[in-house]
């Protein structure tokens, strides 16, 4: 008989049925013998016997909807911070002299919204979504400011009615789009809702923003104004593109705002005529849908809102006090630079290391560090100023050949050399080693000797001439002042 892929499928099949018949014949005889041999054991046997064949048919049931089964989206943790530690924190920088206006002000507006008692949502959408339009229907006597140019709006404005106020947020693709972009996510973080307001589909700026939203696990809804341009089948595709892109994580609502449509109406003897539609307005499942996420939990609305006014506040506070670090920390480096060049110009040759000028460069060091509160040692101080050293050998003759070429820029000092040039290289040495300390301590919070080292050689070798020049200046001056002294 000759083989084909009919006969062998029919083979294979037949032999597949043999297999199961004498599986099914084997498992017979073994359920058979095992009940012979139950009715015959006592009765708590039989009872246990059965447990266990239930527990074991039960388990890949269990296992298969434990796997398919969609995963519950659990409520996203609130930063728990402080209050009264932030409070004393912004206590303890104003104490240094930090300017904590903006970590004050957040404070005060949230204690003024807790007495309010008011629900705040904030509009947040693109340019010409329909942000003014849905104020207008919600408190028709409002007046909101527009941008001629763009139709959006120009500024953030708040509206109360009764307990509820609304904040009306600039456009994120306007003009000044990134201080405009700021006001936006700040006021969005003070809210207790936000409304995300489209009339298309997300866009990938949109996108970004709406992700930068969701980052605070903010409560929102998702409203598709001016639906009336679009057909049934373009309104669900518009929907399921939404909630694909949203991952389904809040509502989508289609609403109209109101407005005019132009039409075209053909008369009976054939003129076309173009008249304006008043389009319906239709807010209310926005509303229903803005309801039922207070309805949910209200307290832990307020919980969020809280947490969000601490964040500004904590954030604003750290941003001040690293402007102030980075203030003070220039400074003491531009201190102990012209201290350095003031011992300079009264020694006669500049050393190979930072021994000469030891003592300038402990305090610069220890200085930097308790400015950030880096805990040092003088033995971590003298491994870093050795270091320092160890890498200025190598490089001398550049630092010297920098600072002379700095000289040249002043007329009638262009070949000067001595003490002018070794001051003008010291002041590179200093400001070089400052900034480094200043990098390791600010960005690592503690001293770390080798990339201090790293970084003061990359510093010293890429000195600007623009620095150089200005050290020489400050040299020249100190010079000049000394000799006039004599």
């Amino acid at each position: 008989m000759k083989l084909n892929s009919k006969t062998l499928l029919v083979m294979i099949l037949a032999a597949l049925g043999l297999f199961a018949l004498v599986l099914v014949l084997v498992l017979a005889e073994k359920l058979l013998t095992i009940w012979q041999h139950l009715q015959e054991a006592p009765i708590w046997v039989t009872v246990l016997y059965g447990i266990i064949i239930v527990l074991v048919a039960t388990l890949p049931v269990w296992a298969f909807l434990k796997i398919t089964r969609p995963k519950q989206v659990k409520e996203p943790a609130v930063k728990v911070i402080d209050e009264s530690s932030l409070e004393q924190a912004i206590e303890k920088e104003q104490q240094r002299g930090v300017d904590t206006q903006a970590a004050d002000a957040e404070m005060a507006l949230l204690r003024q919204r807790r007495a309010s008692g008011k629900f705040h949502i904030s509009l947040f959408g693109s340019a010409s979504t329909g942000k003014s339009s849905l104020i207008d229907v919600l408190m028709p006597e409002a007046q909101v400011a527009t941008d001629v140019v763009k139709g959006t709006t120009i500024d953030a404005h708040h509206y109360s009615y009764g307990q509820l106020e609304i904040t009306d947020l600039p456009g994120f693709d306007a003009v000044d789009q990134q201080q405009l972009e700021q006001l936006a996510l700040e006021e969005s973080r003070r809210a207790h809702v936000v409304v995300f307001l489209l009339n298309s589909d997300i866009s990938r700026s949109e996108m970004l923003l709406f992700e930068q939203l969701n980052q605070w696990h903010k409560p929102m809804v998702v409203a598709l104004n001016k639906v009336d341009v679009y057909s049934d089948q373009q309104i669900n595709a518009l929907v399921d593109a939404i909630e694909h892109k949203i991952t389904k994580q809040f509502p989508v609502v289609l609403i109209n705002t109101g407005g005019f449509k132009e039409v075209t109406v053909v008369h009976a003897d054939g003129q076309r005529e173009t008249q304006h539609q008043t389009i319906p307005v239709n807010i209310k499942p926005l509303i229903d849908a803005i309801e039922q996420v207070i309805q949910d939990n209200p307290e832990a609305l307020h919980r969020f809102r809280d947490a969000g006014i601490l964040m500004l506040a904590e954030q604003k506070l750290h941003q001040a006090s690293e402007q102030f670090n980075q203030e003070v920390a220039e400074d003491t480096i531009d201190r102990h630079t012209k201290r350095a060049i003031v011992g300079a110009l009264a020694s006669v040759a500049p050393g190979s290391d930072l021994v000469i000028q030891g003592t300038i460069g402990t305090q610069l060091v220890r200085e930097l560090c308790q400015l950030y509160d880096v805990p040092v040692n003088q033995l971590q101080i003298d491994q870093v100023l050795k270091s320092a050293g160890g890498k200025l050998r190598t490089s001398t003759s550049l630092v010297l050949a920098v600072a002379g070429n700095a000289l040249k820029a002043f007329p009638g000092i262009g070949t000067a050399a001595g003490g002018i040039m070794h001051a003008v290289a010291y002041g590179l040495i200093f400001n070089s080693l400052g900034k480094a300390v200043l990098t390791s301590v600010s960005t690592q919070g503690q001293l770390d000797v080798e990339q201090t080292k790293q970084t003061f050689e990359e510093n010293l070798l890429g000195s600007s001439k623009e620095l150089a020049k200005d050290l020489a200046k400050m040299a020249l001056t100190i010079s000049r002042q000394k000799a006039g002294k004599k």
